[in-house]
């Protein structure tokens, strides 16, 4: 077989463009990239960054929650000591051991109904919800006494507590999760009808604190010197500051079904309250998403549920280094940007700030700058300009290569 110059010569060309076009396809590519670039709209990166940098969470209370609580202040507020407060009363759905003397037959189990009231034999039925085991025994002596079943001298009677049931209360104000809430619920594994026939029950379920808890934690705008009890259309106001530094936690108010509690906003944030304490949430959901070099997922990226569980109290930083946003090369990675997606307290609007993360490590300890998250705020990472440039090059020549060098071919 005779190779003529020709084929000699059309042989080197092909094998010079098959090397070097899809290479000169790449810094094309990279051309028009940066071309492209300099007209690409720039909301993004302009996305709430102001002049200084700094932002701060406001509270803004709508004028129904404003009306309500200056309704509030306007009532005829009872301020009760704390241990009249913390003494554990009697609510729907308990269940009471009776004993009287020298009267067996009347010993027993009684549950109060859900009007609140013991239903005793041969007797009218006695309201028993709100009232401390002291002044539930002077009840029912007075009221078998006026009805005449017994004399003074056979009316030595005792009850006690024997289960605690679950209730309702409503929770409004400076919570995260404003509304009705079941504290001191049962388990699901414990079989409903087993009351246990020994005197004595305690629980730390049906406090003000479990309330709190229950309707989300208190947040930074809560004013804890100015709470409001309603019970049975009485207002008591209480304060509940000590609660946070974990002081006089015996003291804490107990509940009964139907309780409500105001949680009064201070209008403005304290940092003093973002962190883990007994009225505030143990820990939070935020949602993150990474789907950004160098990792191109979330599974990649390692965010899984107990990267999304935040200690209550973490910041925007925490929340980058648990989304791998933080890390890998220095020169391509270091200008990354992070967004953040939240909310003022008490409105609904979404506030979206960006962080570069040069930033953020510049400014670690200025929460204007790294500002704390909330519960179900989001965060989404960003590449850095010189990963976009590359990507889009690559795109490009990866785009324009294959036709140019079957073009030429």
């Amino acid at each position: 077989m005779i190779i003529s110059p020709q084929s000699i010569i059309t042989l080197g060309i092909q094998g010079m463009f098959t090397t070097y076009l899809p290479r000169i396809a790449s810094i094309f590519g990279l051309l028009i990239s940066v071309s492209a670039c300099s007209v690409m709209p720039k909301h993004l990166d302009n996305a709430g960054e102001e002049t200084d940098h700094t932002f701060h969470r406001s509270v803004r209370l709508d004028n129904q929650t404003v009306t309500t609580f200056r309704a509030l202040q306007q009532q005829q507020l009872v301020t009760a000591s704390d241990v009249e407060m913390s003494t554990p009363r009697f609510s729907r759905g308990d269940w009471v051991k009776m004993k009287i003397q020298t009267m067996p037959n009347y010993d027993g189990l009684y549950q109060i109904n859900a009007a609140g009231e013991m239903e005793i034999p041969f007797s009218d039925p006695l309201l028993a919800a709100g009232l401390d085991r002291r002044n539930l025994i002077r009840a029912l002596q007075s009221s078998l006494l006026r009805q005449g079943w017994f004399h003074d001298d056979q009316t030595m009677l005792d009850v006690s507590l024997v289960r605690a049931s679950s209730i309702q209360v409503t929770v409004f104000g400076a919570v995260f999760s404003q509304g009705q809430v079941t504290i001191n619920g049962q388990p699901a594994t414990k079989p409903q009808d087993t009351v246990q026939h020994e005197t004595g029950s305690f629980t730390t379920g049906r406090n003000l604190a479990a309330a709190l808890r229950a309707a989300g934690g208190i947040r930074p705008d809560a004013d804890l010197r100015n709470v409001i009890l309603k019970r049975h259309g009485v207002f008591y106001l209480l304060n509940i500051h000590n609660l946070v530094d974990g002081e006089h936690y015996q003291t804490v108010p107990t509940l009964i079904q139907g309780d409500e509690i105001y949680v009064a906003s201070r209008g403005e944030e304290d940092t003093h309250l973002i962190r883990p304490t007994s009225i505030t949430p143990p820990g939070m959901r935020v949602l993150m998403s990474n789907l950004t070099a160098p990792a191109l997922s979330n599974a990649q990226s390692a965010i899984s549920t107990d990267a999304t569980r935040l200690a209550y109290g973490a910041s925007l930083l925490d929340a980058a280094i648990s989304a791998n946003c933080i890390g890998g090369t220095h020169n391509a990675n270091a200008s990354r940007s992070i967004l953040l997606i939240t909310r003022h307290h008490g409105s609904t609007q979404q506030v979206v700030i960006r962080r570069s993360i040069n930033q953020l490590l510049a400014n670690a300890s200025d929460y204007a700058v790294n500002p704390y998250l909330m519960p179900d705020d989001g965060v989404a990472c960003y590449d850095s300009r010189f990963t976009n440039l590359r990507d889009v090059a690559r795109g490009v020549g990866e785009l324009f290569g294959p036709i140019l060098l079957g073009g030429i071919l």
